[in-house]
């Protein structure tokens, strides 16, 4: 039998990043997740590859990295001039921040049209395990009070909380996480990925499980990210409005209102709760973004929901610009009204829905976050 080790290495990816995503160790209050770990062991062959390769710049995803080498600058500078007060937190930054988004540009220059459609057939499937896994998990604690684990596999064993000490608990029903242990974490991913499962998904049947699985995080952030995918997808960058296009929103509307609705009776809630002016508690988070200067003094010791306040207390307001560059893709791929290409289209998209969740609540260092959205920057420079 011949194993063709690209399409085994794509699927390994795919599945440690958005099947099984907590899969690993914790050491030391560091997560040894299994995607970090084959993105850092195999990071140094991509790069060999690329400068005997001497690849030159030029393409929209060249003048992208090089448009994120002045936050990174910022960022090493300043927190190493600081201290670092919690290494794991610094870890998680130089991770997400730095090593995936050059880990993802050298990728894909070793992907040919080929390994690229054999990576959505596997995002696919395992867009579907996370699905149906969740969807198992979920009915499963509603029956008998009790989660359903696999150490190493599905959660992270030694790490520093459980599944039920994760602030899952919504008034008695828990949130919808899948493998992903946090409900907040899996809607944000998931929003990410609905734009391009959208396109890459035959059976329209999952997409709309998909949906119903986002909507039963119970989370506010959720809910207005799905409300904001159907405005951006059918609305704002799509040319082509038609009455049927309407109708189907209005449609939507009609299930996923009443349904929110429904779901906050069952937690015990009303409708004030999705209009909380305290953020869920990120609200006194903002007192150190009023309080920030220019250049930052404060030993790295955390990341908040809100990135933007991190980068102010943590590096400083200098390096806020610099980090909106990691969303200059959405220009750069110049995709959001190409209905032609329909992959880099749909893989903005999802861009501007994380762009949108930084506001509120990002993860940002948290695994497979920015992982998730690393790949979609790839995709959208892939057509």
């Amino acid at each position: 039998m011949v194993v063709n080790i690209r399409r085994f290495y794509i699927a390994a990816l795919v599945i440690l990043a958005v099947a099984i995503p907590k899969s690993g160790v914790a050491v030391g209050g560091v997560p040894l997740n299994g995607i970090y770990l084959l993105l850092c062991l195999s990071f140094p062959l991509f790069l060999v590859k690329f400068v005997v390769g001497g690849k030159t710049v030029g393409g929209g995803y060249d003048v992208y990295m090089l448009l994120l080498l002045p936050f990174w600058m910022l960022f090493l500078a300043i927190t190493l001039m600081n201290g670092v007060a919690k290494p794991p937190a610094y870890v998680g930054y130089v991770m997400s921040l730095i090593v995936v988004p050059i880990f993802f540009y050298l990728w894909s220059k070793t992907l040919g049209p080929e390994q690229l459609q054999y990576l959505l057939q596997v995002l696919v499937k395992c867009i579907r395990f996370a699905i149906a896994f969740g969807l198992f998990l979920f009915m499963y604690k509603i029956a008998t009070g009790q989660y359903v684990s696999v150490p190493m596999l599905t959660t992270t064993l030694g790490a520093d909380k459980t599944l039920e000490a994760r602030m899952n608990d919504r008034g008695g029903i828990f949130k919808f996480f899948s493998t992903y242990n946090n409900g907040n974490i899996y809607a944000v991913c998931m929003i990410m990925l609905l734009p391009v499962y959208n396109v890459i998904e035959q059976n329209r049947k999952w997409v709309l499980l998909l949906m119903l699985t986002i909507m039963l995080t119970l989370s506010r952030t959720a809910w207005a990210l799905l409300m904001a995918y159907c405005v951006f997808e059918y609305l704002l960058f799509n040319k082509a409005v038609s009455v049927k296009k309407l109708i189907v929103i209005c449609s939507a509307l009609c299930v996923v209102v009443p349904g929110i609705i429904g779901l906050l009776g069952i937690m015990g809630r009303d409708v004030s709760f999705l209009f909380d002016s305290n953020l869920g508690g990120r609200a006194a988070y903002l007192e150190y973004f009023y309080d920030a200067g220019l250049i930052s003094f404060t030993p790295l010791y955390w990341s908040y929901e809100i990135p933007y306040v991190s980068i102010a207390e943590f590096v400083g307001l200098i390096g806020l610009v610099p980090f909106l560059m990691f969303f200059s893709n959405i220009i750069l791929a110049r995709s959001l009204f190409d209905v032609s290409r329909p992959l880099s289209r749909s893989a903005s998209i999802g861009c501007v829905m994380y762009w949108v969740a930084t506001f509120s609540d990002a993860a940002l260092i948290l695994v497979p976050t920015f992982i998730i959205f690393s790949l979609l920057v790839m995709l959208s420079f892939s057509e």
